[in-house]
C-alpha cells in the first residue's frame, strides 16, 4: 500500500472518524463524572464496554490502565512497552512524545485532544491515536491519571456476533455466518468465498436474510445487523 493509497483511505474515514471522536468525547466526560462521585467507574471501562480501544496515563505518560479491546488493535507497529505506549514509526512516535510531555503543562491540556496522532501500520490501514486530558486527577483508585488515549483502528471492523444473529432474526446458522460477514460491507461474493459455499448459496441465504430481517437492500441490512451488540 503506497503514501496515496493510505492518505485516500484516511480521507474516506475522516467523517466516521470525527463521528467517532465526538461520540467518545462525550463517553469520557461522562464516565470521568461518574468515576468523580465515587461510583468506581474509570473511562476506560466505560469504553471497553463499548468495545472502544482505550488506555489511562499519568502525567508522566505512564500507562496505568488499559482496557481489553484496545489488546485487539496492538501489534509490532504499536503497542505497551517499559508501561509506555510505543509507535514503531518515528514521526508519528516523535508527535506522541510532544503531546505526551504537555501533560504536565494544564495550560496546553485543552488543545491535546484537537489533533490527532496517525500512527502508520505495514500493509494496514492507520490507527488515529487521540489524547483526552483531564481539567484535574480522575478519580482512579490509587492513581493519577492525567489523560486518557484512545486507538481508531481504521479499517473493516468484527461483524456481531453470529450466535446473537441467529436469535435476534431466527436465522440458521448458515445465515447467521452469512450475515455477520454482510455486517462487515462484504459483497455477497466476498461471504460465499469465505465460507466455501456457491454464489448462488449465499445469494439465495441471503434473500432468506432480507425476508428475515424485513429489510431490501444490503446497505438497509448492514445498518440494521450493526445495531446488535
Amino acid at each position: 500500500m503506497t503514501i496515496l493509497d493510505v492518505c485516500s483511505e484516511v480521507g474516506s474515514l475522516r467523517a466516521e472518524e470525527e463521528g467517532i471522536a465526538s461520540f467518545t468525547g462525550r463517553v469520557i466526560e461522562i464516565a470521568a463524572g461518574a468515576g468523580g462521585r465515587g461510583s468506581g467507574t474509570s473511562p476506560t471501562a466505560a469504553l471497553n464496554a463499548m468495545r472502544l480501544p482505550a488506555m489511562a496515563l499519568d502525567q508522566h505518560g505512564f500507562v496505568v490502565d488499559v482496557n481489553a479491546t484496545a489488546d485487539t488493535v496492538f501489534d509490532h507497529n504499536i503497542k505497551i512497552k517499559d508501561r509506555r505506549l510505543f509507535i514503531r514509526d518515528p514521526d508519528a512516535r516523535t508527535l506522541l512524545k510532544e503531546a505526551i510531555d504537555q501533560l504536565k503543562d494544564h495550560s496546553h491540556l485543552n488543545s491535546l485532544a484537537l489533533e490527532p496522532v496517525i500512527v502508520p501500520r505495514m500493509e494496514k490501514l492507520p490507527v488515529i491515536v487521540r489524547i483526552w486530558p483531564f481539567d484535574g486527577p480522575a478519580h482512579q483508585p490509587g492513581q493519577d491519571v492525567r489523560a486518557l488515549l484512545t486507538l481508531n483502528a481504521l479499517g473493516p471492523k468484527p461483524g456481531p456476533p453470529a450466535a446473537i444473529l441467529a436469535k435476534t432474526f431466527r436465522l440458521t446458522p448458515s445465515e447467521a455466518k452469512l450475515a455477520c460477514i454482510i455486517a462487515r460491507g462484504a459483497p455477497p461474493d466476498i461471504a460465499a468465498r469465505e465460507l466455501k459455499i456457491s454464489r448462488e448459496t449465499a445469494r439465495n441465504q441471503l434473500k432468506s436474510v432480507f425476508a428475515k430481517t424485513n429489510t431490501h437492500r444490503q446497505s438497509e441490512l448492514v445498518a440494521l445487523l450493526l445495531q446488535v451488540d
